[in-house]
């Protein structure tokens, strides 16, 4: 979760364009076109959303929202009209009657992050059309996947964090089967990822994605690349057989840091660790079907499974999976890898947290150091996979007082928190980047990011504040993407994609692309529409 500070775009008027609708082509759009998202699903799959917030509704206080779908409360489990097991199911209707003063509901976005992005990519600006988002008119489902930790505040109770991956295919299967039944084509925007997997496209998630869109005329879904960007913690290498090779880790911060390293399968390991205090090890490496699992020895936790075992992430790579929770106090720690068999293949590593934008969070390698800090989810094949750069560093809080942005990068480039590519198996597969740090949208008031009121813009009456990072440019891709399926509701994802593709604006910070910083440049909106938008596929 990150706290944000906000910016002012441009003061005084409230005729002043918000800059990133203007610099991702839009308004343009908007105008040319005449698009709103009308007859388009934007499906936010987050940490949940404001609903009685005026910019999800229509102008006559009816809900914008079809669906609420809570995957972290399964109070619903048992409803006969939920066919999915578990979670618990909010519809229209129910969102209607508790806006007209009825049965209050119980889900909430306790962070603000999921009402945030939502506004983004569909907000209308209700409460000030200066920071509407791109489809304004869209029909929305929101789908609360994860809780964070939010302490108790202004009489809003403590929220507990949750997270199940496990649900993660249920929140798209439950979008897909919404918008087949609503008859509409859906854009959805899936905003979570860190670091850790294979990171080739063969995980579970990944391969989720992958059979979800692709050629399904009107069903898109954009991931990020992630917020792990700037640090060295992605390690990469080969061991020879009888050699050794010592990986360093500075761990900078108390608390857990995981280090995921995966290897040819043809290839065997043995494994030492040394901790800032003691030596673990050697470990043998585990036989093809066999698993090794070594927890609380103290300063390390410690597993390693043979190629033929599945892990966590699902892969049918036929990789080794070498995983190490480094729990013991600051320092140095060092893994050595040891080829008892090793025929020089590859093993690439990396480490969670490490975090640019949060300065404390000092956990890199120090040797080995490879470029590249993409998610797992940013691996995948067919996802849409947005990075975000920087739209504006000065703003004006709501208390009038001058504020800057500093350490983030200048507006145009690359934020420097972006994790970027390439992937294990060497794919640019970034797609296109979008202005998102720092960018002003829909502020659910009860929320935790509204507690610091240097978030809230000057003129947003404490409805609008800041959002930013990788988190901020998935929405306003998956905003465009509600335009272009607006005018036509058949394109599928490939095509999609090909269009951002081709559209996308360059200048002396993109360079020449593709590249795994950019992917193929900076999303244009108009662009996209000339004229391969409103071309049936």
């Amino acid at each position: 979760m990150r706290l944000f500070v906000v910016f002012l775009c441009c003061a005084g008027s409230l005729l002043c364009l918000d800059k990133a609708r203007v610099s991702g082509g839009v308004d343009q759009a908007v105008s040319t076109y005449g698009v709103t998202g009308r007859g388009v699903i934007f499906a936010m799959i987050d940490r949940g959303i404001d609903w009685q917030n005026k910019d999800f509704q229509s102008p006559d206080g009816t809900t914008r929202i079809a669906y609420i779908f809570d995957l972290t409360d399964d109070f619903g489990k048992s409803d006969p009209k939920n066919p999915y097991g578990l979670c618990t199911i909010y519809t229209r209707s129910q969102i209607n009657t508790a806006l007209q003063g009825g049965t209050s509901l119980p889900t909430r976005d306790a962070v603000g992050h999921g009402t945030a992005n939502t506004g983004i990519a569909a907000g209308n600006g209700a409460n000030n059309a200066k920071y509407r988002g791109v489809a304004t008119e869209a029909t929305i489902i929101a789908v609360k996947i994860v809780r964070e930790d939010v302490p108790a505040h202004d009489g809003q109770a403590a929220e507990v964090a949750f997270y199940d991956p496990a649900r993660v295919p249920v929140a798209i299967d439950f979008v897909r089967d919404k918008a087949k039944e609503l008859g509409m084509p859906v854009s959805m925007v899936l905003d979570i990822g860190s670091l850790g997997g294979p990171t080739d496209g063969t995980s579970t998630l990944s391969r989720k994605f992958d059979s979800t869109v692709g050629i399904a005329q009107g069903l898109s879904l954009v991931v990020g690349a992630g917020d792990n960007g700037g640090l060295s913690n992605r390690a990469g290498g080969a061991v020879s057989s009888g050699g050794r090779v010592d990986i360093r880790v500075q761990k900078g911060v108390t608390g857990n840091l995981s280090f995921d390293l995966w290897y040819p399968g043809t290839d065997r390991y043995d494994v030492i660790v040394q901790s800032p205090s003691n030596t673990y090890g050697p470990f043998t490496a585990p036989g093809p079907s066999q698993a090794d699992f070594r927890q609380s020895l103290g300063d390390i936790s410690y597993f390693h499974y043979g190629e033929n075992v599945a892990t966590s992430w699902g892969p049918p790579n036929g990789k080794r999976e070498l995983g190490i929770f480094l729990n013991g106090p600051v320092g140095i720690y060092t893994v050595s890898l040891i080829g008892s068999t090793a025929g020089g293949g590859r093993f690439h590593a990396t480490l969670s947290p490490s975090e640019e934008y949060d300065a404390s969070t000092t956990n890199i390698f120090l040797d080995h150091v490879e470029p590249g800090n993409i998610s797992d989810l940013g691996s995948s094949y067919n996802a849409a996979v947005a990075m975000a750069y920087v739209n504006e560093t000065s703003w004006t809080d709501i208390d009038g007082r001058a504020q800057s942005l500093h350490g983030q990068g200048s507006p145009g480039e690359i934020w420097v928190g972006q994790s970027v590519g390439p992937t294990f198996d060497g794919r640019v597969t970034a797609d296109i980047a979008a202005p998102a740090e720092t960018i002003f949208t829909t502020y659910d008031p009860k929320s935790y990011w509204a507690t610091s009121r240097s978030n809230e813009v000057q003129d947003g009456g404490g409805l609008y504040g800041a959002a930013g990072a990788n988190s901020s440019a998935n929405p306003f891709v998956g905003g465009i993407i509600a335009l272009m399926l607006e005018v036509n509701p058949r394109l599928d994802q490939f095509t999609i994609k090909d269009i951002l593709h081709k559209s996308a604006n360059l200048d002396l910070f993109t360079g020449a692309v593709p590249n795994p910083t950019w992917g193929y440049g900076k999303v244009d909106a108009a662009g996209a529409g000339r004229p391969r938008i409103s071309t049936a596929s």
